[in-house]
């Protein structure tokens, strides 16, 4: 419905060009949380992650997004044109929230390319969560292994870390709060505190 289209954000072109400049920047600093710039997103959306949405997602690209509600739905098609999927396999593009149950199971079947082609792997959008996971994260964007709380639980941590000895294979994400995003690529490698 029309009435339920929410009005694109003041200077738009300029917000989503320091959106994708902070992206980018939070896949090449590893795990270092960037605010966002706050803008206007439908009910129930983070601001974070519907400015993620408008500046990385388009009408060439297919996003799995589980529980969307006819609102965002609409907004998505109307601002983006972005095509959704029922299968996460099938998706370019995942928005998983922790708090979803079948959160980690999606994941497990998001697309992480294959040799020929690793960079057809999923990206996913990972709204977090107040839980807390401490990991030792190293790679590249660190200079040494750097002790951090993911707010994460600690089964998703398991299903990253796994994604992670894939490498070159394996999915890219994007942590998003209400008002930032933190990146994970697939080249950060972790591992579980337990000391």
């Amino acid at each position: 419905m029309l009435t339920d289209i929410i009005e694109a954000p003041d200077r738009q072109t300029h917000l989503m060009q320091q959106t994708f400049r902070r992206a980018l920047t939070a896949l090449s600093e590893p795990l270092r949380p960037l605010v966002l710039p706050a803008i206007p997103a439908p009910p129930g959306i983070r601001s974070a992650l519907w400015a993620l949405v408008l500046t990385l997602l388009d009408r060439d690209v297919t996003v799995f997004w589980p529980g969307i509600t006819a609102t965002t739905r609409s907004n998505l098609m109307f601002h983006t044109g972005t095509r959704l999927t029922e299968m996460p396999e099938d998706a370019d593009w995942l928005v998983l929230d922790v708090a979803d149950p079948e959160a980690e199971q999606f994941l497990s079947r998001a697309s992480i390319g294959c040799h020929e082609r690793p960079d057809a792997a999923a990206t996913i959008l990972l709204l977090v969560s107040n839980d807390a996971t401490e990991v030792l994260a190293q790679g590249p964007g660190f200079k040494d292994p750097t002790s951090l709380n993911l707010q994460l639980p600690e089964s998703l941590v398991t299903r990253l870390i796994q994604n992670n000895h894939q490498y070159p294979l394996g999915v890219d994400c994007f942590l998003v709060t209400e008002h930032s995003v933190s990146g994970l690529p697939r080249s950060t490698r972790l591992t579980m505190r337990t000391d």
